[in-house]
């Protein structure tokens, strides 16, 4: 075989290690490390001497880490120190214990309080949008408002009012992950999609009330109880209705022509333990997009996996509560879902068991079916909140340790509950809805960004309008008082909106532009098609109707009609050209008839005519 051919991997021989060799180099250079490089603080003096020498050792020399339960000897090692490394780190660990244990309550942006109003009815529903310049709020009185935070000054006053779903409770609100898209779930089978100008630019299709089969109908065909978008896909989202169904739905399916949704993606259903429909109350996604979650009136809370057939249950917890679930949130990491029932609890599930819930909070007061719960940001508190039964007890927000669930923090509201919440964790803003119809924002000006906060230092515009002075255009003049009807006799009653109908129509035909008559073409002779050639033409009409003109000058200058047909009485008399020449002999003296109306006091029966002439016997 040529030697210069490469060797194949069979041939080759294997690489021996010497342990003993690699041990006693380490020991070599162990102590020399410890004495270039000395501590520079209490954690890494904290740090094993294999750790540091591993470490500042060069990247060139590789040498492997020392065995278990080596020990370096004092003279090596020099004076012993582990005492004071040891105290050192139980110094530092209790500092961080405590720092710890004061730092959870400052975790809780509630230095300071705004304060909106959205009306004098309950919220119903509440949501930020995820980039934190806007928020919206639903209430028991039909009315959707946005607030916008940039426009906002300190009066915070909502930037727009708006009624999209005419006479229904809005239930929930959910904006898509850029936050163009606000979707409405309302007391109807319908949900609406409004834009960032609060337009409504489509709707889901009603489903057919009549139809059994959940999978047939094309949507909801009932209430809608809540609405959620994918976190992972803003075109996505999800809702759950009275039906016993939640349906996926996408942006991407509305069609131009009927602004409508007109079919779900997907239909998941929602059974009980009798195998009959049951109704979902809330449902969530999880924050990584890979779980659908529900809570239905049964209290049972079952979940699915994200993408799967939707069929079989990939968890379920059948007696989850005892009443209806009115709220179910998913923690940051995805792993643990926490509840809450109409029976008064708070309850931690995780997803791995679905026997036994992981903590449990009786003595919770809870009177709406609205009622939210959820973690913080990074899920180091759980806050829930509770209602007020009567005047003496206050509704309260509280937060709990999400380790053992004891009461951390409490705010309360004399004679309001508080049952809709929302911690934004990128303005780390708490938003509370209250059964008062009034919203309060939580803020600390150093945990805190945006927000309300660039609001409320947001000087008051004053409105100007009354203090200027100027002349109002009277669009309108019969709606006036001078144009009413006085009552007086002859005069119609009520005629107002009649004359302001003539006047806008007056008006009307002012402002229409006039219709332009193509030219006519020209008369070859004297007519044509029904026209009559302009005359004057010639030299000969000119003067025809120069001297014409002139001769009836003064006929034409009198505007007493009567005096002018007089002039030509006599004339008429002397020279008769009609009736007159008749009569000039066979009756020369003309007769008038003297009465032409009946005399009450005298029976003339000749002034009668015959058919009107009373019967004699």
């Amino acid at each position: 075989m040529d030697s210069s051919e490469p060797k194949k991997n069979s041939d080759k021989k294997a690489r021996v290690f010497d342990l003993d060799a690699m041990l006693a180099q380490t020991l070599r250079n162990a102590p020399r490390s410890e004495a270039t490089e000395p501590h520079s603080s209490a954690h890494e003096s904290g740090l094993s001497s294999a750790a540091s020498t591993a470490s500042d050792d060069d990247d060139d020399d590789f040498m492997p880490a020392l065995p278990p339960g080596f020990k370096k000897q004092e003279s090596e090692a020099g004076p012993s120190t582990s005492t004071s490394i040891q105290n050192d780190g139980d110094t530092s660990d209790s500092d961080f214990d405590e720092t710890e244990a004061i730092s959870i309550i400052k975790l809780i942006p509630a230095a300071c309080e705004a304060k909106i109003v959205h009306g004098t009815q309950a919220i119903s529903a509440l949501r930020v949008e995820p980039p934190g310049v806007r928020f919206s709020s639903g209430g028991l009185d039909y009315y959707v408002k946005l607030y916008d935070f940039q426009k906002m000054d300190m009066s915070l006053r909502h930037d727009k009012e708006l009624l999209p779903a005419e006479s229904h409770v809005i239930n929930s609100l959910a904006f898509s992950p850029n936050g163009e898209t606000l979707v409405v779930a309302s007391g109807e089978a319908i949900i609406r999609l409004l834009d960032r100008a609060g337009k409504q630019w489509s709707e889901t299709v009603r489903g057919d009330q009549y139809l059994v089969d959940l999978n047939i109908t094309k949507g909801h065909t009932a209430t809608v109880n809540c609405v959620e978008f994918n976190p992972l896909n803003k075109s996505e989202f999800l809702s759950c209705s009275d039906d016993g169904s939640l349906r996926l739905w996408s942006l991407d399916d509305h069609k131009v022509i009927t602004k409508c949704i007109n079919k779900h993606r997907k239909v998941i259903k929602t059974k009980g333990a009798n195998g009959k429909r049951v109704s979902p109350q809330v449902c969530t996604f999880s924050p990584d997009g890979k779980w659908i979650a529900a809570g239905c009136d049964d209290g049972s809370i079952q979940a699915w996996k994200y993408g799967s057939q939707y069929v079989n249950v990939n968890y379920l917890v059948r007696k989850a509560h005892n009443g209806t679930i009115t709220s179910v949130s998913f923690s940051p990491d995805s792993k643990r879902l926490l509840s809450r029932g109409f029976d008064d609890t708070l309850k931690m599930w995780s997803l791995d068991n679905a026997k036994v819930p992981l903590l449990v909070k009786t003595g919770l007061e809870n009177g709406f079916k609205s009622t939210d719960c959820g973690f913080s940001p990074r899920a180091e508190l759980v806050f829930t909140g509770t209602s007020s039964p009567n005047k003496n007890v206050p509704g309260s927000l509280q937060f709990f340790d999400p380790m053992t669930f004891d009461l951390v923090y409490k705010i309360e509201y004399p004679g309001a509950s508080c049952h809709r919440i929302q911690w934004h964790p990128r303005l780390n803003q708490i938003i509370v809805g209250l059964s008062d119809g009034s919203i309060h924002v939580y803020y600390d000006q150093a945990l805190s960004t945006r927000g309300v906060m660039s609001c409320v230092t947001k000087p008051l515009k004053r409105n100007r309008a009354a203090e200027v002075v100027r002349e109002d255009m009277v669009l309108s003049p019969l709606t006036l008082e001078m144009f009413q009807p006085r009552g007086e006799e002859g005069e119609e009653k009520e005629v107002t909106g009649w004359r302001i109908k003539k006047y806008l129509r007056m008006q009307d035909n002012k402002l229409r532009p006039e219709f332009r008559k193509p030219a006519d073409m020209p008369i070859n002779g004297k007519s044509a098609n029904g026209r009559v050639a302009a005359s004057g033409g010639s030299l000969h009409s000119y003067l025809a109707k120069q001297i014409g003109t002139a001769r009836n000058a003064e006929f034409l200058k009198d505007t007493d009609v009567r005096a002018s047909i007089l002039k030509h009485a006599k004339d008429a008399e002397e020279n008769p050209l009609y009736i007159d020449k008749a009569y000039r002999k066979t009756q020369p003296k003309k007769i008038f008839q003297e009465t032409t109306v009946e005399p009450e006091d005298q029976d003339d029966e000749e002034l009668q005519p015959v058919f009107k002439m009373p019967r004699t016997k």
